[in-house]
């Protein structure tokens, strides 16, 4: 099985996992092979990567940042809360759910290594918000061990989950508007910090600490966040922790204004922000933690050929263990040779870029 952006290139190929719409329902079975009536389809549906059958990657095996339980946990946690905030806007939600749900997400840190372990990726537009808060939950818990601060894991898991449930109170047609946001428009926007408070406000469970990641996690090192302009040390650790993961994890995920960047692109931009919009020493160990070209990523080598990365080595990360499958001039290879980029003997050869 291989990992493909819908496009030119996924024409022809057999879906080996069915992409699902909105409902779960999905959108074609197993087997069926793509085309150009399939792909417009599948694209209406917010779908923009696909998993088909591919002989030279048989043996790949994929692993995301949460088991298949938690995601499915995290679908009903979600909806629920969606269905309780469409009559009751204004009451707070209970715990026990984001409880169950992010003692979920800590056992999935521990038993799926982040080097094996690729962010999720949303099927439909719909699960985009509990997507990005897995990812984001995640990423915090396992940043927050990579730091040597373990005692907030349970903080940063259940702020993780919940720091923009205040995003479901705004108008989808701000949420998801292209071009400039007016000034109300950003005003609705920094809106669903003081939302997501309340709706975590007077329930057993809800822990200080929590509810400051909550509070300050668009909040950046310069003073430019919002919604109080903290700077520096005024800003909870906890909070610049999933500054960080938030970041970084919407800028993998589609939106209808952006192209969705790689992880090395994305890292890149965090990277670039660090000691300015982000903690300095937060930013080096997200960095070191996280892989730019994780498990299943197509990349073209400096050579010309194109490859997929199966395994990351923990040490040198941007050099990892490839199978080449494509040479330079864009023919399909019969046999395929595995790479170790890590190597001395390797040094020469790159990665220029990510195909998908």
């Amino acid at each position: 099985m291989r990992r493909m952006r819908l496009g030119e290139g996924a024409v022809g190929y057999t879906l080996a996992d069915p992409p699902t719409d909105a409902t779960g329902r999905p959108l074609a079975p197993r087997g069926t092979v793509i085309d150009e009536e399939l792909q417009r389809r599948l694209r209406a549906a917010g779908v923009h990567i696909v998993f088909v059958d591919d002989a030279a990657f048989q043996d790949l095996q994929y692993s995301s940042l949460v088991s298949p339980p938690t995601l499915r946990l995290a679908a009903a946690v979600y909806r629920e809360a969606r269905e309780r905030l469409q009559s009751r806007p204004n009451e707070p939600l209970p715990y026990v759910p984001f409880l169950h749900l992010a003692q979920a997400v800590i056992q999935d840190s521990f038993d799926t290594p982040l080097d094996m372990a690729a962010v999720l990726h949303p099927q439909n537009q719909a699960q985009r918000d509990e997507i990005h808060a897995l990812n984001r939950a995640s990423l915090a818990v396992r940043l927050a061990h990579a730091m040597r601060l373990p005692r907030y894991a349970n903080d940063l898991a259940a702020g993780g989950l919940a720091c923009d449930l205040g995003m479901m109170l705004v108008p989808s047609e701000i949420r998801w508007r292209q071009g400039d946001l007016s000034s109300a428009d950003m005003e609705a926007l920094h809106a669903h910090i003081g939302s997501g408070l309340r709706l975590v406000e007077g329930r057993e469970g809800w822990t200080a600490v929590t509810r400051a990641a909550i509070a300050q996690h668009h909040e950046r090192m310069d003073g430019s966040g919002y919604p109080n302009a903290l700077r520096g040390e005024d800003i909870h650790p906890t909070a610049r922790i999933l500054a960080v993961c938030d970041v970084f994890s919407a800028m993998l995920l589609p939106r209808p204004d952006r192209e969705v960047l790689s992880p090395e692109e994305a890292l890149a931009e965090v990277d670039g922000a660090a000691g300015s919009l982000f903690d300095y020493d937060t930013v080096v160990a997200f960095h070191h933690m996280v892989p730019p070209f994780p498990v299943g990523t197509e990349v073209e080598l400096s050579t010309g050929e194109r490859a997929v990365v199966l395994r990351v080595p923990g040490s040198l990360k941007a050099r990892p263990l490839v199978r080449v499958f494509m040479d330079r001039d864009g023919n399909r290879l019969s046999e395929f040779a595995e790479l170790d980029l890590s190597q001395r003997d390797m040094q020469a050869t790159t990665i220029l870029r990510v195909i998908a």
